[in-house]
């Protein structure tokens, strides 16, 4: 009975320690994601990629230049790394829990390379 236990232990053991297929990095394209919105109007910008949430913007990006690739993800820019493939990217803007402003678009990451949108409207 005891080398029936030890060997479905084992037999456990090595089936849950089998790789799980990995995203490698070298497969991953970068996107980064701010909004250029009158920090006045806004208090939120909830963000989405196919329909998760991949960050919330809490601050309009005020530089004049788009910010660059290594600009880590902030209260004003979401820099979000993605296998390559095309994407939904829905986004929200709320004020005080109230809908404001919001975007819909289809994005391309693609691999080794490093994209921008800023959301922006004539609020």
């Amino acid at each position: 009975m005891k080398k029936i236990v030890l060997a479905l232990v084992v037999l456990f053991a090595v089936v849950s320690c089998k790789d799980k297929e990995e995203i490698k990095p070298e497969n991953l394209g970068a996107y980064l994601i701010y909004t250029s919105l009158n920090g006045a109007k806004f208090d939120q910008v909830e963000v989405k990629l196919n329909g998760k949430t991949v960050g919330i913007l809490t601050q309009s990006y005020t530089d004049a230049n788009s910010p660059v690739c290594e600009t880590q993800t902030s209260a004003s820019v979401l820099h979000i790394n993605q296998p390559a493939g095309s994407y939904s990217l829905d986004a929200v803007a709320t004020m005080k829990g109230k809908e404001v402003t919001k975007w819909s678009d289809s994005i391309r990451i693609e691999e080794g390379e490093c994209r921008r949108s800023r959301l922006t409207s004539k609020l």
